[in-house]
């Protein structure tokens, strides 16, 4: 079994590659950003309709430990999605916009009685669930 920094790289690249297919399934464009150098996101996606470019910065678990993201300046085309790629169950998507993501952040701050400059941030695994395959979030 691979364990520590190693399982969690492999985890986030697992996420990556499953949320780009879901979405290719769907008909979108996806482009991954590569590397450090773009911390922003880890997709760049066209919409299969409307032919609009959004940003997907996707979150990986391997189990279900809580969700950690740090927020990040408001952008009206930034989404999430909080993949949970285990060994040995199926794949679970959680796809909800930066608002709403930031909002999760920012309640269990206060639901922690933490300051909002807290450094580790994030919201437990279950949160997520009203999220679970909401792609119709995204751009058409």
């Amino acid at each position: 079994m691979i364990t520590g920094r190693k399982q969690g790289h492999q985890t986030q690249w697992a996420a990556q590659f499953a949320v780009a297919s879901e979405l290719c399934k769907r008909g979108y464009e996806v482009s991954f950003t590569m590397g450090n150098t773009t911390p922003l996101a880890d997709l760049m996606v066209v919409s299969p309709v409307g032919k609009e470019m959004f940003l997907i910065d996707v979150k990986g678990l391997y189990r279900k430990n809580p969700w950690l993201m740090k927020r990040k300046p408001s952008r009206s085309n930034l989404y999430y999605v909080f993949a949970y790629v285990p060994t040995k169950e199926n794949n679970q998507f959680f796809v909800m916009n930066q608002r709403q993501a930031n909002k999760l952040v920012k309640d269990e701050l206060t639901r922690l009685e933490r300051p909002d400059t807290y450094s580790v941030t994030g919201f437990v695994w279950k949160l997520a669930m009203p999220y679970e395959n909401r792609w119709d979030m995204l751009p058409k």
